[in-house]
């Protein structure tokens, strides 16, 4: 009896365990689904969580290469010019004009960016400044370049043995000096700048042969119809002078010189006046003590007239003269100079043979613009604002090889040719 009810006791202890265990196990299924469901959950949330990792990389790496990825500045048909691809004629542009920013600086009170344009790119306006002309040349000579490159190797255009031997040397006088930080920052390496010089010299040597046959339609004599030979008469001849102009001092208040002060100038010139009579050389007659009078040579043209002479008798006595013979000693208070002058050559033709050859040269360039306006109708030319417009010239390369770079670049190169 007791035996049974002890077995009985133990199986009921059992039960009561086994209850509680099946509640544990119940309550976990609630809370941990590694227990619940043997493991199957788990491998469920890996493979998920392993998917979205995925998916957020793929996303970071596209937005990384988007960001890297060169940013197209130009598109002419299907070719693609990125920013990198116009650092190097950009370089070329500001590398010519950084050197004589500190001299336009000092004489003009401005850069040399923000002074009127000087290159001969006709797309831009007269107004414009060099930082704006000089942008939109580069992109009109890049497009030239690549139009014409294609022109050339549809002609069957190749370059030479020794085209291409000077291409090498032009490249390598191209890195000269620029360290191999600049030149990465500068997108340049002599592999891609082997090729663009390749490209440019094929498409010169199409544009020159064009431009050859171009010039022998051209008629010159309607070029030069309205160039006169009179009006263009040119005056060669040397000079001393002394100023009696006002100046200004100090306070920047007008100072004009005494009646004593313009004749001790005058006496001075009298006695470089009455060495000239007698030299065999008009020139170096000045001695130490006379540096307020000025020599020079110059020439001035019938219709300009000369500059330092305002009056129409004076001039024309000048004019007058033979060649080989001195004037008197002119005092033309109006021009605010004394001088006398000794004519060289009163009938040159040079000044009117340069005004001919320089319409014929625009008549030319004329008839390239408009051979080369044909052919870019086929070409479909856009510019990628959202990159290009904050582009500003004089501001891209010029901290990466600035004024003393170049300096000392041009100083070696003189060094090295010199050797």
């Amino acid at each position: 009896m007791n035996s049974a009810k002890k077995i009985m006791n133990q199986q009921a202890e059992d039960a009561k365990k086994a209850s509680k265990k099946t509640e544990k196990t119940a309550t976990a299924a609630k809370g941990d689904k590694k227990i619940s469901d043997g493991g199957v959950g788990d491998t469920k949330r890996i493979v998920i969580g392993a998917i979205c990792a995925v998916i957020i990389l793929v996303l970071c790496i596209g937005v990384g290469v988007q960001q890297l990825k060169p940013k197209v500045v130009l598109t002419v048909n299907d070719k693609k010019f990125t920013m990198e691809d116009m650092m190097y004629p950009i370089y070329e542009r500001e590398s010519m004009y950084l050197p004589y920013d500190e001299m336009y600086q000092m004489y003009t009170g401005s850069s040399v960016w923000d002074n009127s344009y000087m290159g001969s790119d006709r797309n831009v306006d007269s107004s414009a400044t060099n930082s704006v002309g000089l942008k939109q040349e580069v992109i009109d000579v890049e497009v030239e370049y690549y139009v014409l490159y294609e022109k050339a190797k549809e002609a069957g255009y190749t370059l030479t043995d020794e085209e291409k031997s000077e291409v090498k040397d032009e490249v390598e006088e191209a890195l000269k000096g620029l360290s191999w930080l600049q030149k990465v920052q500068l997108s340049i390496s002599k592999k891609k700048l082997t090729t663009r010089f390749e490209e440019r010299k094929l498409a010169e040597k199409y544009k020159n042969d064009e431009q050859e046959s171009l010039n022998a339609s051209v008629d010159e004599d309607a070029a030069i119809k309205d160039i006169s030979k009179k009006d263009y008469r040119e005056y060669k001849l040397a000079y001393y002078a002394v100023s009696v102009n006002d100046t200004t001092d100090e306070d920047g208040k007008t100072v004009s010189l005494t009646s004593k002060e313009k004749q001790e100038l005058l006496e001075k010139l009298e006695k470089v006046y009455n060495k000239a009579k007698t030299a065999d050389d008009f020139e170096g007659l000045t001695s130490d003590d006379e540096k307020d009078i000025q020599y020079s040579d110059t020439s001035f043209t019938e219709q300009d007239g000369f500059n330092m002479i305002s009056t129409s008798k004076y001039l024309n006595d000048v004019k007058a003269l033979k060649n080989g013979e001195m004037s008197d000693i002119i005092k033309d208070e109006k021009s605010g100079y004394y001088l006398f002058v000794k004519m060289e050559d009163n009938n040159s033709s040079e000044a009117y043979d340069e005004a001919c050859d320089s319409a014929i040269t625009e008549a030319q360039n004329e008839a390239y613009d408009t051979w080369y306006q044909g052919i870019l109708e086929d070409y479909k030319v856009s510019t990628n604002s959202d990159v290009w417009d904050d582009v500003v010239i004089g501001t891209v390369t010029t901290d990466i090889v600035t004024a003393e770079d170049l300096e000392k670049m041009n100083e070696d190169s003189s060094d090295a040719t010199s050797e």
